[in-house]
């Protein structure tokens, strides 16, 4: 009997653990058609690359130069954003932060960019850049983060309730030599991952079902995708 119940309690805890593990949703950034050109922050000598389901990130140096910062365009209230998450891999010299950049008055405009590092635990800093009123109405002044600005996300969302996030993505550098592969991005309960394009360039792929697979554009069927590449 002892074992019997032992057995059925194993079976109900792995279970529970697969449902956690699958709790999350599943999301698809393509890159680098999903990133914001006018938030683009990757320098001359940062870089990114897809590297099966991830992004490979790297800078040469540490120099003003050296930064890569990508941010993909959402419309999602601060309250609503969970608490977002980088799944790094790091190979060598420093790591990523994930940003969050933030409508706090709801006026339709960004006014600051919340920064979560991994070193400062879960609290989440604003950049210098940000609007004065944002820096004025921060949780804390108090020192020992990135900023002199900072606070949780649950702390941030008490003082600006309506606050929207208007992008997120990741930052390495500037200033900061790094290497590694950023394999998802929790974001609002959906766990995101990296993909190229896919671009058929021959009519002939279309066939046995190729048309599914074009990503860039995507066509509604094989006689559309055979029109629109016949002439290559």
């Amino acid at each position: 009997m002892k074992r019997t119940t032992f057995a059925a309690a194993a079976v109900a805890v792995l279970a529970a653990t697969t449902q956690l593990a699958t709790a999350a949703g599943a999301g698809t950034i393509s890159v680098p058609d999903d990133f914001v050109p006018a938030l683009s922050d990757t320098r001359a000598t940062g870089h990114y690359e897809v590297q099966g389901t991830g992004l490979h990130l790297w800078t040469e140096g540490a120099t003003g130069t050296d930064k890569v910062a990508e941010y993909v365009a959402t419309s999602t209230p601060l309250a609503a954003a969970g608490e977002p998450g980088l799944h790094y891999t790091n190979t060598a010299g420093g790591v990523p932060g994930a940003q969050l950049v933030v409508d706090f008055d709801k006026d339709g405009t960004a006014d600051g960019i919340l920064i979560g590092e991994k070193v400062y635990g879960g609290d989440w800093w604003l950049n210098n850049a940000a609007k004065q009123f944002v820096k004025d109405g921060a949780p804390s002044h108090e020192p020992g983060s990135g900023s002199a600005n900072h606070g949780t996300l649950d702390q941030w969302r008490a003082a600006f309730p309506t606050a929207d996030v208007t992008a997120f993505g990741f930052s390495l550098g500037s200033g900061v030599k790094g290497d590694g592969v950023l394999n998802a991005i929790d974001f609002a309960g959906t766990r995101y991952t990296f993909a190229a394009p896919v671009v058929l360039t021959a009519k002939d792929e279309c066939k046995n079902g190729g048309w599914r697979t074009s990503t860039k554009p995507v066509y509604r069927n094989q006689g559309e995708c055979v029109s629109a590449l016949a002439g290559q």
